[in-house]
């Protein structure tokens, strides 16, 4: 005599998670029919998953969707859904692997082939904007309003620091110039084959800004996050130091020890 053991929760749960990407049935999750058979009442269940979780892609690329159009993203974020399973409730990072679900679409690619360089801009966004939540700073960080105490022999082992949600960009194509002519809906003068680089912002009294920067700056900026101390990086880019605090991107500052 053999007794049929019921699934446990676990069970149900994991062959309900495999079901909602089609790799079993209604009938196998215990979904009992009616006016609906099983797998149409499981159908239910994947189609809204699948909607929800397409709208946090939509919401994490935007210049994608509307460049795309509708049919074009919602057939891209439904194989996005079903080869990328949730692996837990946060959806803060469901997006990062969006560009390697696109190369699995040749037409679109070559249709459009900025189309993984948006990708790679639009998840640094959502990267700064998940970054703007850290508080974790230095433990020995000094406000900036102590710059005008270090002496004159010291200088040169200041190391600026930036706010968590302060990141750069660079790609060959103009992808900040793209992200205004689409804001504005004007892109008469988008020449979008110019390489560009910026930085891109993220902080609860701004929001979320980019801007493209001419080569200076933006080298200042990857020199300082790079971990360089003033006396390292070259006096030619100390100038535009000025900008960084006029747009409120530096958390502070640190001494560098002798021989670090």
């Amino acid at each position: 005599m053999t007794l049929d053991c019921a699934p446990s929760l676990a069970e149900l749960q994991n062959t309900f998670a495999r079901a909602l990407h089609y790799q079993a049935t209604g009938e196998d999750c215990d979904i009992h029919s009616g006016n609906f058979t099983a797998d149409q009442r499981m159908q239910i269940y994947r189609n809204n998953f699948i909607i929800g979780l397409s709208e946090v892609l939509q919401a994490s690329y935007p210049m994608l969707h509307a460049l795309w159009g509708e049919e074009c993203f919602a057939q891209v974020a439904r194989q996005h859904v079903l080869s990328n399973p949730l692996e837990n409730g946060d959806v803060s990072h469901y997006g990062q692997y969006f560009d390697k679900t696109i190369k699995r679409f040749p037409a679109v690619v070559e249709a459009a082939p900025y189309s993984l360089e948006v990708a790679r801009y639009e998840w640094q966004i959502d990267l700064a904007r998940q970054l703007s939540n850290q508080q974790d700073q230095a433990s020995d960080l000094r406000p900036l309003d102590q710059l005008a105490h270090v002496s004159p022999q010291d200088q040169a082992r200041i190391q600026l620091l930036f706010k968590p949600g302060v990141t750069t960009f660079q790609s060959c194509y103009a992808l900040f110039s793209l992200q205004e002519a689409i804001n504005t809906n004007n892109f008469d003068d988008l020449n979008l084959e110019q390489a560009e680089q910026g930085i891109v912002v993220s902080s609860a009294q701004s929001g979320v800004w980019t801007l493209a920067l001419d080569e200076a700056p933006f080298q200042l900026i990857e020199h300082l996050q790079s971990g360089k101390t003033l006396g390292e990086i070259p006096p030619s880019l100390l100038g535009h130091l000025d900008w960084l605090t006029q747009h409120q991107l530096l958390a502070g500052f640190t001494l560098t020890e002798l021989g670090e």
